[in-house]
């Protein structure tokens, strides 16, 4: 072996050392990430019957065929991608909820980051709050995820109930509310060029406080609202 050829191996099996071969499953993931991206971008601006594979496995970078390796079905495929959305959602939801305890503050972090992670990612938005196709291709799976996230939601209220900070009031329904608020926020020009904090404490003064005037508090200790029309 001449000493050019010695030196070539010598850099290749450097190169190896310096480069380790990725695991199989790590790749599959981030190539399964690319796909369900690239299809969230494409069902969010069309319609679900007027979107193509070919057009989804193009912009993942990927084969026609090695799409319908990870998803059998374009049906499969939009499931998995709002299933997809909805574990974003949630995952952002996580990390901005750690070590926090108070209810309060729980909830305005949340309506926060949310606010935050759809306006980075409105394509994501869309597909969750607008796509026709979610109500015409309805799945368990999907229904799960959201109804988790609203669980969510209705456990810091309980435990605001629980400690004295909101009434009594139903939990499940009340989150709804709330991710209705937030939505309804979304939507709206007016906030457009609102901070995440500003949203954030209208929606929850809205939300905790209402609209109504107080009276005084009563012999009994508690606080009623006025009627409508009546003077503060």
């Amino acid at each position: 072996m001449s000493p050019d050829s010695k030196s070539a191996e010598v850099e290749i099996t450097v190169g190896a050392l310096e480069a380790p071969a990725e695991p199989e499953g790590c790749c599959r993931q981030r190539k399964r990430r690319r796909i369900l991206d690239a299809a969230a971008r494409a069902f969010a601006a069309e319609h679900f019957h007027k979107v193509s594979t070919e057009g989804i496995a193009a912009s993942a970078g990927v084969g026609k065929g090695t799409l319908f390796r990870y998803f059998k079905t374009k049906e499969e495929l939009f499931i998995s991608t709002l299933s997809y959305s909805l574990e974003l959602a949630g995952a952002e939801m996580d990390r901005a909820l750690a070590g926090l305890d108070d209810p309060v503050e729980r909830l305005e972090t949340v309506c926060e980051h949310l606010f935050t992670f759809y306006r980075d990612n409105m394509y994501l938005f869309h597909l969750l709050h607008h796509h026709k196709a979610l109500h015409e291709k309805d799945h368990d799976e999907v229904r799960e995820k959201q109804n988790r996230l609203r669980g969510r939601i209705a456990e810091m209220i309980e435990d605001g109930t629980r400690s004295g900070r909101f009434r009594q009031v139903d939990p499940a329904l009340s989150g709804r509310v709330l991710f209705g608020m937030l939505r309804t926020v979304m939507r709206s020009p007016e906030f457009k060029d609102s901070t995440p904090q500003e949203v954030s404490r209208t929606v929850l003064d809205l939300f905790t406080r209402g609209i109504g005037k107080h009276r005084p508090e009563s012999p009994a200790g508690r606080s009623e609202a006025a009627p409508p029309g009546s003077p503060g």
